[in-house]
């Protein structure tokens, strides 16, 4: 597994980090802890969650496993959406809605944007930060987080005394290594001026550039560090299928000369293309199979694809194929 040198933390980390946010929702508690256990094994020491994760249950989940191995890893969790509080009833049919999509994988994509859209945004306050870290501190069977970071804050919360007060106590008391901020780049600008923050988080893929816009936003200054996800977010995969078949083929046989082919062309190609596009820095993916996991531990363990950006950038998304994939 390639590593990268985190400065907010100052060590290595892997290059690729295991996205949470499934334990307990989409697949079940003992799968995820073969996933964990399994990506573990493979070199996997970056661990991201949060609280309204996996329908609540993924911190605990991840707990459970951090048993015995909490000194190899980095844990990054995060405050600003309210953990759902789910009844016994509607933990029950969560099981069966697993179930039912299990057989039908393809509704997957339906249910999760919907999950999302129902997430409650909690306005951030200084009482508000130390509670929710304490939970999480609870659920997670441990004493500090490598990483704590501020989901979707709004530019004006950096503004408040009382959150930067917060957030500096809890760093200092020792509950938290460093502090992060995954949001939107005007937010993330924002955010970056208190001085208090050195990682940055947000998604990036082929279609959605976030990460460029950020670092315009911080004028390319090195020194922060970057973690990236939903590489195959927002539809991502299917519109590159598309653009890949699309033109009679062409594409497609220009990323063969790249040493891509079929079956998984799209998905390498994306993958590639995350970590060619942070090449420094982690790259958060969703993993609950083996297979899966060995795919994204064998592309991370390479050297980063610099030339699949530039080929994605200035010929895939500048060719006409492209005007029909994004309203796929």
């Amino acid at each position: 597994m390639r590593t990268v040198v985190c400065s907010g933390l100052g060590r290595d980390v892997s290059a690729l980090g295991f996205g949470c946010a499934s334990l307990g929702s989409r697949i079940s508690e003992a799968q995820g802890r073969r996933a964990l256990d399994y990506a573990f094994e493979r070199g996997v020491s970056w661990y991201d969650v949060a609280p309204p994760d996996g329908g609540g249950e993924a911190e605990t989940i991840l707990g459970k496993f951090l048993v015995g191995r909490r000194d190899r890893v980095a844990i990054c969790t995060k405050v600003g959406i309210a953990r759902p509080m789910l009844s016994p009833l509607m933990r029950f049919m969560t099981v069966i809605k697993r179930g039912a999509l299990r057989a039908f994988p393809e509704l997957w994509t339906t249910v999760d944007a919907g999950s999302k859209s129902n997430r409650i945004r909690e306005p951030l306050r200084g009482d508000l930060i130390e509670s929710s870290l304490a939970e999480s501190l609870r659920r997670l069977r441990t004493d500090y987080v490598d990483v704590l970071a501020l989901q979707e804050p709004r530019a004006e919360d950096f503004a408040d005394s009382t959150i930067l007060a917060a957030l500096r106590r809890v760093v200092e008391k020792g509950y938290v290594r460093c502090l992060s901020i995954v949001g939107e780049p005007d937010a993330v600008a924002a955010g970056v001026a208190s001085g208090l923050f050195r990682i940055v988080q947000c998604r990036d893929n082929p279609f959605h550039q976030t990460i460029d816009e950020v670092r315009s936003k911080l004028s390319g200054d090195p020194s922060f560090f970057f973690v990236t996800q939903n590489a195959f977010g927002a539809g991502a995969h299917e519109r590159l299928s598309h653009l890949l078949v699309g033109d009679g083929g062409r594409l497609g046989a220009l990323a063969s000369q790249l040493a891509y082919g079929p079956p998984f062309m799209a998905s390498e190609i994306l993958l590639d293309y995350a970590f060619g596009n942070n090449p420094a820095g982690v790259v958060v993916a969703s993993m609950s199979h083996q297979a899966h996991i060995d795919a994204n531990c064998a592309r991370a363990s390479r050297a980063p694809r610099t030339d699949v950006v530039e080929f994605v950038n200035k010929t895939m998304l500048t060719s006409p194929a492209n005007k029909l994939a994004r309203y796929v």
